[in-house]
């Protein structure tokens, strides 16, 4: 499956025991919200796009940023239309997660980021089971992770580091544009020379 496998831990919201690791099958259904006006555009973010990335490794849930029609009109979110469509595909939800053929699935509203914003518009496109699929870039990832700033998203940049996975330059122009360099340094010492900034 593109660029390795995906090993998908089991969920404790359905009694569905073992998941499919068709993520093509999860990218056709977000594929007919476009189709349908629902969501404007998408990408793969989270620990799945760092598997797509990078190597395998255990992630319990798929997040799909997304941005909607006409952008943001309140900063409120209504999921009602991405509900609606899913009920009528028979999927299970809840408050966070979409169960989409056996992955639970958390749908993250984009709009209102400006560099989740362009973090989707420049996503790479990737074959995954088949289907052209878009994926957030390494350093679009990175500057989300150092945003976020928690423990686990250091770590997952430390193993692009390791890969050779950013541009160093393009990650920088990035973390400058977004007012991130601050926060980079406070963790830069985790990573190697060339991302001393």
């Amino acid at each position: 499956m593109g660029k390795g496998g995906i090993e998908v831990l089991e969920s404790d919201m359905t009694q569905n025991p073992s998941p499919s690791t068709n993520l093509g099958a999860v990218v056709d259904v977000v594929g007919e919200m476009m189709e349908h006006g629902i969501i404007a555009d998408y990408a793969i973010g989270g620990a799945v796009a760092a598997i797509l990335h990078y190597e395998p490794f255990s992630t319990f849930d798929l997040d799909i940023f997304f941005l909607i029609n006409d952008g943001a009109k309140s900063l409120v979110l209504d999921m009602s239309e991405i509900y609606d469509f899913v009920r009528t595909k028979g999927f299970e939800f809840d408050h966070e997660f979409i169960m989409i053929h056996g992955w639970p699935v958390q749908f993250v509203e984009a709009t209102h980021d400006s560099l989740w914003v362009e973090a989707i518009q420049n996503a790479e496109i990737m074959d995954v089971d088949g289907r052209q699929v878009k994926v957030i870039d390494a350093e679009h990832l990175a500057a989300m992770w150092i945003q976020a700033g928690r423990r686990k998203d250091i770590r997952k940049i430390e193993m692009f580091n390791e890969a050779g996975k950013m541009d160093a330059d393009i990650l920088k122009a990035l973390l400058t544009r977004y007012d991130l360099l601050s926060n980079w340094k406070l963790s830069q010492h985790n990573f190697s020379d060339e991302y001393q900034y």
